[in-house]
């Protein structure tokens, strides 16, 4: 950067950190330095560069520790963090009447308010600044307000989008009479919930956006794809559905088609570089042509891989696809049994147990610029240039799985992640410093949250799936 003869006055400087910036060309600063003026960063570069050219009312020191742009998590499912306990598993049925599925449904606005708090205080504390919710929330009112109070960015959309449900009964505890009672698999129904969410974008600086979003997985028709993907495009933003979870539900629908879904999704004109299909755990060998062709992103979760028991299974792809140039992200989808955060280090398990390894370098990327892409957010978050939101992260310096120190990329993405998050700023206002909310009194949201999931085990006449005597 060309330093300027006079400094030039800015809103606040960080100082004295290890800078990742994840920019065009993956610039890092050993003694580095960011100046934020509003909502937006106005320079970054070495200390020397940044505080010869900039003058502020505030500065931060960063003491030596990283300093990164902040995480994003392109598919979570937001309040399902609150089910954490309930079900000894999420994957399989169970002996219980009621099912995951019928848990959901069961959501109040009250519930899904104080859920997107506990996932919000959640997110900060492992230095994730942005969520997609994949259209499974029903009061998006009720999130939206939740996620601004505790200052982190969400995207939202319309609740459950599917018009045809014959291949739900393929995928386990995800289908529920009680779920499609509140959400009808009608065309109608979706066509009207398709844009709900998209009058946030009206403020461009609104921290709760819309997108567009079918549920998947063969559950929408032609014409609801087709409606959707118009729909996102007229509109300027991504279009994502969940595609290729489980094996019995991808052969079901190929044999249905008589080809592969991606196959048949790249005829219809819904794949692009403005869409991105969630999972992706089975990937055919004629999907990935279509998929490079296109442009689509990928978002990966591995957790939800490793949770359905798919590793020896069902090959991982994706280190192949992102060698294919193939932009993929990873998510942890639900929150229910792995912390916000544990995405990554994840990834590069099971990548490694396939003996196919991602470098940290590409897991990084893949929590920040790649997942800003399957949002549609690349030019605004994701990494760490001038004229880019300032929603960046301070990890402490007093986290002992941050160290040696050695190598910063290495322990952020695989062992400092969980909970090193020392001060989080997004949109140029400080959300988080010293390990704590700014905005959020942590404890009120712990005992609502706990009283919230009482109140919900009541109601469903569910018991914590505890197998030990517990002594009052």
């Amino acid at each position: 950067m060309n330093t300027p003869t006079t400094p030039q006055t800015c809103d606040l400087i960080i100082k004295n950190g290890f800078v990742i910036t994840v920019d065009p060309e993956r610039h890092v600063y050993r003694s580095g330095a960011l100046a934020i003026l509003g909502n937006e960063i106005a320079a970054v570069g070495t200390e020397k560069e940044v505080l010869g050219a900039w003058r502020a009312d505030r500065t931060v020191d960063a003491h030596g520790g990283i300093i990164h742009p902040g995480f994003i998590d392109p598919h979570v499912h937001i309040v399902h963090g609150s089910c954490r306990g309930i079900f000894g598993t999420t994957a399989t049925p169970t002996a219980t009447p009621v099912s995951f599925a019928d848990w959901k449904a069961d959501v109040t606005p009250d519930d899904e308010h104080i859920a997107t708090q506990l996932a919000a205080l959640e997110m900060l504390r492992n230095g994730f600044t942005c969520f997609v919710e994949p259209g499974t929330v029903f009061d998006g009112d009720a999130v939206a307000s939740a996620a601004e109070a505790a200052g982190v960015r969400g995207l939202l959309a319309g609740p459950y989008v599917w018009d045809q449900v014959e291949i739900m009964k393929y995928l386990g505890t995800l289908q529920s009479k009680t779920l499609y009672e509140r959400s009808p698999p009608t065309h109608q129904r979706c066509l009207d919930d398709l844009g709900r969410e998209l009058h946030r974008n009206k403020d461009d600086d609104a921290l709760v956006r819309g997108y567009v979003s079918a549920y998947g997985l063969g559950t929408a028709s032609d014409e609801l794809l087709k409606a959707g993907m118009a729909l996102a495009r007229e509109h300027g933003v991504v279009f994502q559905q969940h595609e290729g979870m489980a094996p019995d539900a991808s052969a079901a629908d190929r044999e249905r088609l008589g080809k592969s879904r991606i196959v048949h999704l790249a005829e219809l004109g819904v794949l692009g570089e403005d869409t991105a299909l969630i999972h992706m755990n089975i990937v055919y060998d004629d999907e990935v042509g279509p998929l490079k062709e296109t442009g689509t992103s990928v978002i990966w979760c591995p957790v939800g891989y490793m949770r359905l028991g798919y590793m020896g299974l069902v090959e991982c792809k994706m280190p192949a696809l992102t060698r294919e140039g193939i932009n993929v992200a990873v998510a942890v989808d639900g929150a229910l049994d792995a912390a916000i955060g544990s995405a990554g280090p994840m990834a590069f398990l099971i990548a490694s147990g396939s003996r196919d390894q991602l470098p940290p370098e590409t897991i990084l990327e893949m929590q920040t610029i790649n997942a800003a892409k399957t949002c549609g957010m690349q030019d605004r978050i994701g990494s760490l240039e001038v004229g880019k939101r300032a929603d960046v992260v301070i990890r402490s310096t007093e986290a002992a799985d941050l160290r040696p120190g050695v190598n910063p990329i290495h322990q952020l993405v695989l062992t400092g992640s969980a909970g090193s998050a020392d001060t989080v700023i997004v949109n140029g206002q400080m959300v988080y410093r010293h390990g704590h909310s700014t905005r959020l009194d942590e404890g009120d949201v712990y005992a609502a949250v706990k009283a919230s999931v009482e109140a919900r085990m009541d109601r469903l006449g569910l018991t914590p799936s505890l197998s030990w005597q517990v002594t009052e």
